[in-house]
């Protein structure tokens, strides 16, 4: 058995396509609805995130999370601090 996967591009197509399956001893195995394609860019979409700012802001301070981290870390079995 092999799968593959087809585009078409009018209703029409896909209908023929379909009919022609029984003939082909074939079947559908699953159907994906395409998703919304977005009208913007993802350039776009990363230049109106820098204009508000970036994202850096959410993640903290890297070096006091660091340190928090690190507070919680013990002394190995036979080694002193």
């Amino acid at each position: 058995m092999e799968q593959i996967l087809i585009e078409v591009d009018t209703p029409q197509g896909k209908e023929r396509l379909l009919a022609l399956l029984p003939k082909l001893n074939s079947r559908i195995v699953k159907r994906t609805i395409p998703r919304p394609k977005s009208d913007k860019s993802p350039v776009e979409i990363l230049r109106r995130m820098a204009a508000q700012g970036g994202i850096g802001d959410s993640f903290g301070d890297a070096s006091e999370w660091q340190r928090e981290i690190r507070s919680w870390d013990r002394a190995l079995d036979g080694r002193e601090e």
